[in-house]
Parts: C-alpha cells; structure tokens; sequence
C-alpha cells in the first residue's frame, strides 16, 4: 500500500472497488510525483546554463590574464628611449663603429643560440593521454602545449578544452576548468619537459594516491598517471 499526506491507497490503478478518498488522494500523489520530476528537469537545465556561462567567464578571464602578461612583458618605450638617443650624440665615431660592430655578432650568435632552437622544438613536442578509467575510459587525446600556451583539462566543453585540451564532461567530480599542462624547453642539448598544474580543484589531482598541491608544477614523465575525478588519465610523452 503507498501512503500519501498520512492516507493510504490501494497500489496499482484505481478500480470501481476505490473510495472516493482513495482516488482523490492517488490523484493528488500522481501530481506531486510530476511536479517534483518537472522541478528536477528545470534544476538540471538551470544547472547546464550556469556551467556554459561558468565556462565563458573562465575564457574571458584567461584573455585577460594573457593581454596583462603580454603588456607586462612587452616592450618598453618613451622618456628612457629619449635620454638613449641623446646619449648617442655625444659618442665618438670610431667608439660607435666598434659598438656596432659588437652588437652585429652579438645579433647572430642570438640566431644561431640554442634558446630559439630549444623553444621550437618545445613549440612542436607532444603529450598524448590515455584515459584508462570512468566515464570517458578509452578516449585518447594529443596534446600541443607551447611555452605562451597551456593546454587545459575540465568538465568543460569551451573551445580551448575541446580544440586543444581535454574535455570530460561525463565526469561529475572534475572541476570546469580542473587543471593545465605546460611545457618548458630544455637547456643545451636537453629536451623540453611537460608539468601539469592543479588550478584549484574542488576535488583535487592525485598521484599515486597523493593529492597534489594546488598551482604546484608537477613534472610528467612517461607513464605517469594522474587521477582528477574518476577519470585516471596516463600520461605518454613524445
């Protein structure tokens, strides 16, 4: 017998053998039982929109944070150009010709230096991830991080996570945006190296079941494996 505000009711479909409270109140708890799956369908839609809208605002804020590193970083010009080019007034030919000279050699050793070298060959390097547990097992995805240009991993479904990052959504625990990976390049003749960074999760990164400390660089190595979530992602580097 179901039981519905303290009355019970036969189960099953009403029948002529019913008493009129009986069906009043098996109508009364079909309502309530629509009312409440209604109320979930608009709960999850509402919670969809606000993932979407997280995932813009993410975005946004990333741009931001890239146009400030950028104008960090960039170039300096104005009053100390000016106090440089009244210097070079006061300099003897045969001093500035020597300068130049210097300068020139400088400039080539510049090009042919391995730093350039090096950050080409990072530019160009590879992670490729192999989910091997939960809802997203067996899905494979090749990573191109640069040294200006992490690649990014979470729940979401924004253009960075699914053109050139790792998105899984199926996976309730990980985060929007959960973590990122990032490539550093090598010095001498020493190739590039790839970390990986928690931004903050709610539920963490684990490694070899130890939680990671949040925005802490983590160097990958091959065959590696990294739990964010459900999901353990292994880590195959190229």
């Amino acid at each position: 017998m179901d039981e519905f505000v303290g009355i019970k009711f036969p189960e099953g479909e009403p029948s002529g053998q019913w008493t009129v409270e009986q069906l009043v109140n098996w109508s009364l708890h079909q309502y309530q039982q629509h009312t409440v799956h209604t109320a979930e369908q608009h709960v999850e839609s509402l919670r969809l929109q606000c993932d979407n809208d997280c995932d813009n605002a993410n975005s946004l804020l990333e741009m931001a944070r890239d146009a400030m590193a950028a104008e960090t970083t960039g170039p300096t010009t104005g009053k100390d150009d000016k106090h440089i080019d009244a210097d070079a007034e006061n300099v003897d030919p045969q001093t500035a010709g020597n300068a130049t000279n210097a300068a020139n050699a400088t400039n080539a050793d510049s090009v042919k230096s391995p730093t350039k070298t090096n950050n080409d060959a990072a530019n160009k390097s590879k992670i490729e991830i192999l989910v091997t547990s939960g809802p997203h097992a067996s899905a494979k995805f090749l990573l191109r991080p640069k040294s200006d240009a992490p690649c990014y991993v979470g729940r979401s479904k924004g253009k960075k996570f699914v053109k050139n990052g790792i998105s899984l959504g199926k996976d309730a625990e990980i985060s929007t945006t959960h973590g990122k990976f990032l490539v550093e390049a090598g010095l001498g003749n020493l190739g590039p190296t790839f970390y990986f960074v928690d931004v903050g999760s709610t539920n963490g990164t684990f490694l070899e079941g130890e939680q990671l400390e949040p925005e802490k660089l983590v160097r990958l190595t091959e065959g590696m494996e990294l739990r964010l979530g459900s999901s353990n992602l292994k880590i195959m580097l190229s």
